[in-house]
């Protein structure tokens, strides 16, 4: 029937009961097929039937074939049998709403719900359940076919479970395999429990299964990820760690224990001061400042092995402050044996080989740093060229390395000594004055005759506004004129031709018996005369230690020398050299 001739079309319209007493008197229902057919109808009562929300969903009517009308109480009685019918109509789809909603949130999260009677194991399953299986919502499966898509192993799992509710009314909240109809592997969460009647009997098992393959996944992948860096810092050469704001140690991995020669429980709680040289320690809350306010940082730290060797790490920390309570990642390599080579490198290359005193290089390093207030003794070898002729070049190698002993025994724990090269030596004094340097040669002349070989000295002061090129230039030019002074007297020993020469400053310098018999001289050679066996105005003498008379004591011009170095008793020998 058109709702436009239903009667109720009209009810649904009011808030009250509509009553019609004789339809065929009423004009709204004049000619409608109800009132005018075989079975007309002459008396109609209606109530709108509303929900909740106001909306009227239909109307509860009461009809008869002939006219009359309602009591006081016959109208109550409708009003309140569409009242009824509302509250059932609502919860009905009250409960349609829940199903649609519980189905739409499942199918999101991928939970599933079912249910199973214990009296006959008959299954229900939710449409969220049927499409976790790859299954369209139909005929629902029995219990042995539910259990036939969890690989046998996770299938006797569940059996067990359900086998338990049964008998002593546990639950289970499982992670199992499972394999779709369609062959998907999945992980799902399935969970059960007991529901009891009234009277504490169970009668049914309710659950729910949940796809949780993603989760799974993401679970093995940072278990995996957690065992291989485990692996890392077990295993790792470097030194790994963690410690607090303070610097006390949290963690450790083992390669740094055995490195440092402590066992894991000598480092952990323990604040990384207490491995470090004391040295070391006022700096490390600087370094615990630049991590907290930059959030890493990079550099060298020196720790202290339980044998007492000094280790060299270098490092790169950071912080960790996502944590409740933040704390340094620190990672570390161990370049000792790097960081020794390197310094021996930068030993080598301002040290000279030969003799181990430095070397230029070592000069271009104090150029380039901070102006100094310097004093410099430049030290030139007397006739070394011909002992490297007359003795051979191992000879005048010690002659070198002797000569170096001798100068860093006069010089202080500031101070340098300099190889310029060749027969050329450098006393470099730190931050001395003229005096400074006056006293450093009057010791050096007073311990001459200690020395190798002859030599004469140069010296010059220097400081703000002069360069060290300048400085060592004025005391070269010094060593210079000494040089020229010391010229004026040469005693000589021909040997084979070759005469041996000692020059000196001044005569007062000579041996007491060598400078009693020089006294009388009046003629001196400036340069001995190579490959001769005559020389002019020469000197030679020695005496015993214990007559103190000399052999030989005077020449006249054109007479031969007729000693040698070799014929000088050793206490004398060095003034042949």
């Amino acid at each position: 029937m058109p709702r436009d001739e239903a009667f109720c079309s009209y009810a649904i319209l009011g808030d009250d009961v509509l009553e019609v007493p004789d339809a065929q008197r009423d004009d709204r229902f004049a000619g409608n097929p109800l009132e005018t057919g075989h079975e007309a109808i002459r008396f109609y009562a209606g109530a709108p039937i509303t929900l909740n929300d106001g909306s009227r969903l239909g109307a509860l009517c009461a009809l008869d074939r002939q006219p009359h009308s309602l009591s006081p109480a016959q109208r109550e009685l409708l009003r309140a049998l569409a009242r009824a019918a509302a509250e059932a109509l609502q919860l009905r789809l009250d409960s349609i709403e829940r199903e649609q909603l519980l189905d739409r949130t499942g199918e999101l999260a991928g939970v599933g719900g079912w249910s199973m009677d214990l009296a006959d194991n008959r299954l229900r399953w939710s449409a969220q359940t049927f499409r976790l299986h790859d299954l369209p919502a139909g005929p629902l499966p029995s219990l042995e076919t539910a259990l036939a898509f969890y690989p046998p192993e996770a299938r006797e799992r569940l059996a067990q479970a359900i086998e338990r509710a049964r008998r002593d009314g546990s639950g289970w909240d499982l992670e199992l395999p499972l394999v779709t109809a369609t062959g998907r592997e999945l992980w799902v969460r399935a969970v059960g429990r007991v529901e009891y009647l009234d009277n504490g009997e169970p009668y049914r098992l309710v659950g729910a299964i949940q796809d949780v393959s993603i989760r799974h996944r993401v679970t093995a992948a940072l278990e995996t990820s957690e065992r291989r860096f485990r692996q890392l810092f077990q295993y790792n050469l470097g030194l790994i760690c963690t410690h607090d704001h303070e610097g006390v140690l949290l963690s450790v991995n083992p390669a740094a224990a055995r490195a440092l020669g402590y066992p894991m429980g000598e480092l952990l709680g323990h604040p990384l001061t207490d491995f470090m040289p004391d040295e070391r320690r006022a700096g490390f809350r600087d370094y615990l400042l630049r991590i907290i306010t930059h959030g890493s940082d990079s550099g060298l730290l020196d720790l202290v092995a339980k044998d007492g060797r000094q280790r060299v790490w270098q490092y790169h920390n950071v912080l960790d402050d996502e944590a409740d309570e933040p704390y340094i990642l620190g990672h570390a390599q161990d370049i000792t044996e790097r960081f020794e080579m390197e310094r021996q490198l930068r030993d080598w290359s301002v040290h000279d080989a030969l003799t181990g005193c430095y070397n230029r290089r070592y000069l271009a390093q104090l150029e380039a740093g901070p102006a100094r207030r310097w004093g410099c003794i430049t030290v030139d070898l007397d006739h070394f060229k011909q002992v490297n002729d007359t003795y051979g070049h191992q000879r005048g190698d010690e002659v070198l390395q002797a000569m170096a002993h001798f100068l860093r025994g006069h010089v202080r724990a500031g101070d340098a000594v300099v190889r310029l090269g060749g027969d050329e030596f450098l006393m470099l004094l730190h931050e001395a004055d003229a005096s400074a340097v006056a006293d450093a040669i009057a010791r050096i002349d007073r311990d001459r005759a200690a020395a190798p070989i002859g030599f004469t000295l140069g010296a010059a002061t220097f400081g703000d506004g002069v360069s060290l090129d300048e400085g060592l230039a004025e005391a070269d030019r010094q060593l210079y004129a000494a040089r020229a002074r010391s010229r004026r007297l040469s005693v000589g020993f021909p040997r084979r031709g070759v005469r041996a020469t000692m020059r000196i400053p001044r005569p007062q310098r000579l041996p007491p018996v060598i400078r009693a018999c020089t006294s009388s001289m009046t003629t001196w050679t400036t340069r001995p005369t190579i490959r001769s066996r005559r020389a002019r105005g020469n000197c030679c003498c020695w005496s015993t230690p214990a007559t103190r008379t000399p052999r030989f004591a005077t020449s006249r011009p054109g007479a031969t020398c007729r000693r040698t170095p070799a014929t000088l008793p050793t206490r004398w020998r060095r003034w042949a050299r």
